[in-house]
């Protein structure tokens, strides 16, 4: 198949045959890329198809649905309650009243259907409205008694920043990581978006042992070493409380058996001379430690927990290795060439496959919004632009030659949303950059927040802050905002001017971060956040996309996370951000009372 019929193929299972580029020209994607592309759809969608069966998800609370050629029906709500339903004329009739969730109608003779009951919108928490926010990697906390990167150190933050008027404290993703082989301490490429990096245990729980000299630079892989031994050596001799811990804590997460298993397959270093079974134990044991400490970083007078979730996992991780049918093989996630990147991106890992992720009833989707609700308040998702479409590259080729694949939308939406209102999380979508105008208006309707950056608007007009938004200055992935100011004399320039024109006063040229974060208090987002880095006048970035420095995600805060926090200009500035009421006040009223 070629040509026009080729393409008509393609737009029929979902793809778009070009796009659209940040200067406007159009491009169409290659036969070579089509072809490839289409024969893995083709794939699966012939999988899915399944005539004795209505269609695998139903969003909303239908008066009858659709159950094929079943002869008998048992509709399992979310919280497990059962009822066995009548089927009639090849269809049931589920209960007007369904909760909102994520409910499964198991049917005898054809396929199960996936039942999404959302909310009206995406959940929203009400106290955080109007709120502020502190954002810091948990690899960058330390302290003089307390070195080693943990969980603990969250903690110690969401605790001390609160009485300063931190609603939230917000971090980078804290997945588990690859740190031996292969090695890929990028939070961005996890071995799995369920289970947790043991690294970030807290230190006082395990056995002693030597603490390694820490740099500025974290040594993942020295620390990853360290970890497994210690890990290892408690399995034959854990206390019964434990014991009694991982039981439940296994009962109520099958899924980490898998994951055990999984990481028992390919030792460590750590892991060297310990049987099978010990080191499957030593993961049940991380697993089930770092889950009650991520469960311990919230609470009463302490800021709430704001997690990161990745768009994908490692290519050799967890996800793809348990379960293969859900996602294209020959295919990676990327990005096409734009303003920053002329070569495009290849981000190494598997897409999704659209007909097999609703044959499951989005059940990933489901997991992943369900365990990082378990601890965190808020998610960001990654590249929110995913629920729509990904840019899939099949292997061989360029970045430049992928194509955009696109998937259910709202159905995804919808999942998202009941799984957030069960575990009452409040979503944001990071939508920076070129964004679709079908994701744009989706967020809309289901009133899903964004992000904004001012850093994107040093060299323009300063546009209105949105209300549905977490405003901050800069993502990680942009450069510190003093060097920005320190290397961008015209950017300086215009930013101040614009400042001082919004805030009706002076902006001096040793003002400007003091300046841009009235101008955050003042607006009507949602919730305004600040980097600790920016607080500090730190220069150096966390990360580069697209480039690997010594320093990439390795960075450590310069001094102990207290005595950062007890730095007089630091405190000055967090109220600055904190004291939004005051600030928006002032702003509308022109200046100083």
């Amino acid at each position: 198949m070629n040509g026009e019929a080729l393409r008509e193929r393609a737009r029929e299972l979902g793809v778009e045959t070009g796009y659209w580029d940040v200067s406007g020209t159009y491009h169409e994607a290659s036969d070579a890329t089509l072809q490839a592309i289409v024969d893995v759809l083709e794939a699966d969608a012939a999988a899915a198809a399944d005539p004795a069966s209505g269609p695998p998800v139903v969003v909303g609370r239908p008066e009858r649905i659709a159950v094929g050629a079943a002869t008998e029906a048992v509709l399992e709500l979310a919280d497990g309650t059962t009822l066995a339903l009548p089927v009639a004329d090849g269809h049931v009739a589920p209960p007007p009243d369904l909760p909102v969730g994520c409910h499964r109608l198991a049917l005898a003779g054809a396929a199960d259907v996936t039942v999404v009951v959302p909310p009206p919108t995406m959940p929203r928490a009400t106290r955080f409205a109007g709120g502020a926010s502190l954002f810091v990697p948990a690899y960058a906390l330390w302290e003089r008694s307390a070195p080693l990167p943990s969980f603990a150190h969250l903690g110690a933050l969401a605790a001390s920043t609160h009485p300063l008027g931190i609603d939230v404290v917000t971090t980078l993703p804290l997945y588990a990581a690859f740190l031996d082989d292969p090695f890929d301490p990028s939070p961005y490429a996890p071995v799995s978006r369920l289970h947790w990096n043991e690294v970030y245990i807290d230190d006082a729980t395990l056995p002693v042992a030597p603490v390694p000299d820490q740099e500025r630079l974290i040594d993942w892989r020295e620390l990853a070493l360290r970890r497994r031994r210690q890990l290892v050596s408690m399995v034959d001799d854990l206390d019964p409380f434990i014991e009694a811990g991982i039981a439940r804590f296994v009962a109520t997460h099958p899924d980490v058996v898998d994951y055990a298993k999984f990481r028992a397959a390919r030792p460590e270093r750590g892991d060297a001379g310990a049987p099978a079974a010990a080191i499957e134990r030593s993961h049940l044991l991380a697993q089930y430690l770092a889950d009650r400490q991520l469960a311990a970083i919230e609470g009463r007078e302490r800021a709430a927990l704001a997690l990161d979730l990745p768009i994908g996992t490692h290519p050799d991780g967890f996800e793809t290795a348990t379960h293969p049918e859900l996602f294209a093989v020959g295919m990676t996630v990327g990005a096409p060439p734009d303003e920053l990147f002329d070569g495009g991106q290849d981000w190494g890992f598997r897409p999704p496959l659209p007909a097999a992720g609703r044959r499951s009833g989005h059940a990933l989707w489901r997991a992943l919004v369900a365990r990082a609700g378990e601890h965190a308040s808020l998610l960001r998702i990654d590249h929110v632009m995913g629920v729509h479409r990904l840019w899939w590259v099949p292997d061989g080729m360029a970045p430049t030659e992928g194509a955009y694949v696109r998937y259910r939308r709202d159905e995804v939406l919808a999942v998202i949303a009941a799984e957030a209102a069960r575990t009452k999380t409040t979503i944001v979508g990071e939508d920076l950059g070129t964004v679709p105008d079908e994701v744009r208006e989706a967020m809309e309707r289901w009133d899903v927040l964004g992000l904004h950056e001012d850093q994107f608007h040093v060299h323009r007009p300063l546009p209105r802050i949105p209300a549905r938004s977490v405003a901050g200055l800069r993502t990680h992935d942009m450069p510190a905002f003093a060097a920005v100011l320190r290397d961008d004399p015209t950017g300086l320039a215009t930013y101040r001017e614009h400042l001082a024109a919004e805030l009706g006063r002076a902006v001096g040229p040793d003002d400007v971060l003091d300046a841009a974060l009235e101008r955050l208090a003042a607006s009507d987002a949602y919730l305004v956040v600040a980097d600790l880095d920016d607080l500090i006048g730190e220069t150096e970035p966390h990360n580069v996309p697209g480039r690997v420095l010594p320093s990439t995600w390795r960075r450590r805060l310069p001094r102990p996370a207290s005595e950062v926090l007890a730095d007089p200009d630091v405190r000055r500035r967090i109220k600055l951000l904190t004291h939004r009421d005051t600030r928006r006040d002032e702003h509308r009223s022109g200046g100083p009372a």
